[in-house]
């Protein structure tokens, strides 16, 4: 799967509200494909105490995620990858946090179906994953924008 996505920040606001209703606990693990700059990741870990690993194949969102993470003192929780989506195992993940379309998260589904373990979660914010039923669904306002988005919970 190459890179179908081009990089939209998740708004910072939206990020707590997708890790609580995420149930995230400290002795888990979340991955986020597609993690750019990371903010989903260095959120996790500093909110929520959570071991984290983020993934993108752009080198220089990789590289200065990386950087920041550094900065911050989060390297003991926090990895980032530079890899494609397929590549790397979800066997091991709890929680799955994505911003992605959902035309990639259909092309995703599969790889989640056979990887995450039963129990795990998944929260996508704005994009449904077709032919998943939510668990729960929340809208939530980002600061500066006019209307609510949604925020999915998928339990596997």
């Amino acid at each position: 799967m190459r890179t179908t996505e081009p990089f939209v920040p998740i708004p910072e606001d939206v990020i707590p509200q997708m890790l609580s209703l995420a149930s995230l606990k400290p002795n888990e693990r979340l991955v986020d494909l597609g993690s750019g700059d990371g903010r989903i990741v260095i959120a996790a870990a500093k909110l929520f105490g959570v071991s984290a690993v983020g993934v993108d194949v752009r080198g220089a969102l990789v590289k200065a995620c990386r950087r920041r993470v550094r900065e911050m003192g989060l390297s003991g929780r926090v990895k980032v990858l530079r890899r494609n989506f397929r590549d790397v195992s979800l066997r091991k993940a709890d929680v799955l946090a994505l911003y992605l379309s959902s035309y990639t998260l259909g092309l995703l589904a599969p790889k989640f179906t056979r990887e995450l373990r039963r129990g795990s979660r998944v929260v996508t914010f704005d994009f449904p994953i077709f032919g998943w039923r939510s668990a729960r669904e929340v809208s939530f306002t980002p600061k500066g924008w006019k209307k609510a988005h949604p925020i999915y919970l998928y339990l596997v």
